[in-house]
């Protein structure tokens, strides 16, 4: 499985107005590594402008193709005639895992083991960009974390505790155990042994209630 990052600049698409509409399935256009995409490769979608950075999660579902006479309409997000992008000779179909607001490149910057990130060294005038293995990982991992722990993430204040009145003497059954407190369950890839699809461990339940309903279904833990 590879992973991939694909741009998307908001002066050609409006990617703001897509990752509003709740439909997972998506086209993405391919200039290059079109005989490379495949099936199950994870893309990371980056938002050009401002803000910048990566923005959404997909997964590929079929390989590029050329598209056809009907593809060639104008779609609902595509802007007005004059700012469109020349239409790609290779698209690929994909839908969406994740979607949140901008991780900004200076985020980006300071995660660990991506201080040389292949990505900011690429051509930065191409669409889709490939990047390396452990580079996806570390990324689908921080993007896990963030999510739970970073700032759009919502917290509850802590309760404040009551102390008890000079020489009163607090009665055990009215005192509740204070529980402690749950570590974060580590974020994994895990392949599904059924249909070979690679899925974060944080999905598991949602992959086998869409993929594999009723089926009892074994994961293999990836290096």
């Amino acid at each position: 499985m590879n992973y991939w990052i694909f741009k998307a600049n908001p002066e050609h698409y409006d990617i703001d107005g897509r990752l509003l509409d709740p439909a997972p399935e998506i086209i993405w256009a391919v200039t290059r590594y079109h005989d490379r995409i495949l099936p199950r490769d994870t893309v990371f979608i980056w938002r050009a402008g401002t803000p910048r950075g990566i923005c959404a999660v997909m997964t590929i579902d079929a390989c590029p193709y050329q598209p056809q006479e009907k593809d060639l309409h104008p779609g609902k997000f595509d802007l007005p005639a004059g700012r469109t992008a020349p239409a790609p000779e290779h698209w690929a179909k994909a839908h969406f895992i994740k979607r949140f607001p901008v991780i900004d490149t200076t985020i980006i910057k300071k995660i660990p083991g991506l201080e040389l990130f292949s990505f900011f060294s690429a051509f930065q005038q191409a669409v889709n960009f490939l990047i390396t293995r452990p580079e996806g990982m570390i990324l689908l991992e921080f993007i896990e974390q963030y999510l739970q722990n970073g700032p759009a993430a919502k917290r509850e204040p802590a309760p404040k505790l009551r102390k008890p009145a000079v020489g009163r003497v607090t009665s055990p059954s009215r005192s509740k155990p204070v529980e402690p407190a749950k570590k974060s369950t580590p974020v994994a890839l895990l392949k599904c042994k059924t249909c070979g699809r690679y899925v974060v461990s944080t999905d598991t339940d949602r992959h086998v209630r869409e993929a594999h309903p009723g089926q009892s279904v074994e994961w293999q833990k990836t290096k």
